[in-house]
């Protein structure tokens, strides 16, 4: 576990989590398509946290499905990007599912524990290093240098690199979001951050 990471049994969620039947009708088409959106019978836990504020929500949720499942990056690049911003903010809820997420997509064992352990981008080769650097930047220095800028752009292109960098953005306003409402990380695998 990670320092600033607290174990699951310590997590305390800040709001109630929204039920469907607490919305209005324009809620749970929102609530719906969450679930649709994302092939799930349920809606997770921290999406029902944000469900408060229903049409930022519904926007913020949309957007990421957009970057999950109709991005030009290929799926490794892709959760390999996630998994880096789930280090740099900590979040155990994202690295849970992305890490499995990034396995299946072919992200090597030796990289996802490198980038879990802090290794990375020392740990990773060409575009995968680059790409780390790019989250790095974004996330620690709010810049993101020419050279390293170009390296990227080179292999992903212009989609690509603006599905990267939104891709950044979404999943450090989820972490955000997490660290401000504090939603149990409900069912499944236990975060190895």
């Amino acid at each position: 576990m990670l320092d600033g990471v607290q174990p699951e049994e310590d997590v305390m969620a800040r709001v109630p989590y929204v039920s469907r039947d607490e919305l209005d009708s324009d809620g749970q088409t929102i609530y719906d398509r969450i679930r649709e959106d994302r092939g799930v019978d349920e809606v997770g836990l921290q999406f029902r946290a944000l469900l408060h504020s229903p049409l930022a929500a519904g926007y913020l949720t949309s957007l990421g499905a957009s970057l999950r499942f109709q991005s030009s990056m290929p799926d490794d690049l892709k959760e390999l990007a996630i998994i880096l911003v789930a280090r740099e903010w900590d979040s155990g809820i994202e690295w849970t599912g992305h890490s499995v997420a990034a396995a299946r997509a072919g992200v090597s064992d030796e990289a996802i524990e490198g980038i879990r352990t802090g290794k990375a981008p020392g740990c990773l080769e060409g575009t995968q290093a680059a790409i780390a650097r790019f989250v790095q930047q974004m996330t620690r220095e709010k810049d993101v240098s020419d050279e390293n800028f170009k390296a990227v752009h080179d292999v992903l292109g212009d989609r690509g690199v603006v599905d990267l960098t939104m891709t950044v953005s979404y999943y450090t306003a989820l972490a955000l979001a997490q660290i401000a409402l504090r939603p149990e990380m409900g069912g499944g695998r236990v975060s190895t951050l």
